[in-house]
C-alpha cells in the first residue's frame, strides 16, 4: 500500500499552479525582451520629439524596418504624420539607418 502511495505522487494529478509568480515571470521575459528590442529607441524618440508629441506618441514596436509609433486620436496621428514629414522621419532614420527605414503612425492602442 505505501508503494502505492509514493507512486500517486508520480502518476496522480497535480495541483495546478494558481499563483502569480509564473506569470509574473513571463511578463518580466516580455519587458526585458521588448526593452532590448526598443529600448534605445525610445531614449532616442524622448530626445529628438518635440515636446507635445512626447505626450501624445509612443512607440509600438519595431518589425522588418518599419519603426511603429501609437497615439490615442487621430489629431495627435495628424501632428505625428507632420512632424514626420518635417523632418523627424529623416532624424530617426538616421540615427538607426540599420534598423529604420520607415516610420508609420498608427491610431489606437491595438
Amino acid at each position: 500500500m505505501a508503494w502505492i502511495e509514493r507512486m500517486r505522487e508520480f502518476r496522480g494529478r497535480r495541483e495546478r499552479d494558481l499563483t502569480l509568480g509564473m506569470q509574473l515571470g513571463q511578463l518580466e521575459r516580455e519587458f526585458r525582451a521588448r526593452q532590448r528590442e526598443v529600448g534605445d529607441l525610445v531614449d532616442v524618440w524622448l530626445e529628438v520629439a518635440p515636446p507635445r508629441l512626447r505626450e501624445m506618441v509612443s512607440i509600438g514596436g519595431l518589425s522588418q524596418g518599419t519603426l511603429t509609433l501609437v497615439t490615442a486620436s487621430s489629431a495627435a496621428g495628424f501632428e505625428a504624420s507632420r512632424a514626420l514629414r518635417e523632418g523627424l522621419e529623416r532624424t530617426l532614420m538616421a540615427r538607426f539607418p540599420a534598423r529604420v527605414r520607415r516610420v508609420k503612425v498608427k491610431v489606437g492602442g491595438s
